[in-house]
């Protein structure tokens, strides 16, 4: 009697094949996205490695929040949604034969609606760690660390986490920067200064404004979202320090859903290898940022990690 090898692994093996075929046939073609997933064609053959209800839909569905440029906020026309994730998203959607569609959503919420099975992924320049692997599993695909936004001149001289003692830092609430100011806060106190005093607003913007209007002395973000706003903001802000809490970005996804995982990695290979990864950094100028390969839940194996 022949063993016979599971179907799933059967179905894998073929996808791949077909991928080879498919991925070569695209070389020859056009290389552009789109956001749109109005008009979902027939799922190409490598969709078989997504959950069977991606598959049946054809459409890959990813959270975000649309106003953390440049990962993800809203374009000129005030409506579409672009930057990092979106362009990332469409291309490894792409890579697995379907379409992305893009669903805007507070950041506070992209996780407990990625429980809620809201979404299949999410992806909005989150970052990968230790406290959140409990809730979520990771895909990590850029590999940055943290500085500090300041108003011009720096006035308020923070350009160190120590230098953050007694200072006002306006942050957004949800994100790891909260984290990293109430870890460092608790480091001040220990050593006998003044804690960090610790703003939360719900969006980038409002954080941004309280530098720009006196009110607070500093705001904490990933070098590329830095460099992004200052050179945004007109002259009125820069960024200070050297990068620390060495970081990754990652696309959260459901905890345990393996299936999704191998699929990620399997799509984010091909656009490293094809090379729509690098032109995508290199658009929104942040390719210093690129890793070699994806990994799963690395957030706590970086050196000065936030984890």
């Amino acid at each position: 009697m022949t063993n016979q090898p599971p179907k799933r692994m059967y179905s894998i093996a073929a996808a791949l094949a077909s991928a080879a075929l498919l991925l070569g046939a695209a070389a020859c073609g056009s290389t552009d996205q789109t956001t749109d997933a109005s008009s979902t064609s027939t799922p190409g053959p490598v969709s078989t490695l997504l959950p069977e209800s991606v598959q049946k839909a054809g459409i890959l569905t990813i959270a975000t929040d649309a106003q953390l440029p440049p990962n993800n906020f809203v374009g000129p026309d005030g409506k579409t949604i672009i930057g990092v994730s979106v362009d990332m998203g469409n291309a490894v959607a792409k890579a697995l034969g379907v379409k992305a569609t893009f669903v805007n959503t507070k950041f506070a919420s992209l996780i407990t609606g990625l429980q809620a099975g809201r979404y299949d992924i999410a992806m909005s320049g989150i970052t990968d760690t230790a406290e959140r692997q409990k809730q979520v599993d990771f895909v990590d695909f850029i590999e940055s660390g943290q500085v500090f936004i300041v108003p011009k001149g720096n006035p308020g001289k923070v350009d160190s986490q120590d230098a953050m003692c007694g200072k006002n830092l306006s942050l957004v609430t949800g994100t790891i920067s909260v984290d990293l100011a109430e870890a460092q806060s608790a480091k001040c106190v220990q050593a006998g200064q003044e804690q960090v005093k610790i703003l939360k607003f719900p969006t980038v913007a409002d954080a941004l404004l309280q530098l720009t209007n006196g009110r607070a002395d500093a705001n904490i973000a990933n070098l590329g979202k830095a460099a992004y706003q200052s050179k945004e903001s007109g002259g009125k802000l820069e960024v200070a320090g050297k990068p620390f809490a060495t970081s990754y970005d990652a696309v959260a996804v459901k905890k345990g859903d393996k299936e999704m995982i191998a699929a990620l990695q399997y799509g984010f290979e091909q656009i490293i290898k094809d090379g729509t990864y690098q032109k995508v950094l290199e658009k929104w100028d942040v390719q210093d940022s690129a890793v070699d390969k994806v990994v799963v839940n690395g957030g706590d194996s970086l050196e000065g990690s936030t984890s």
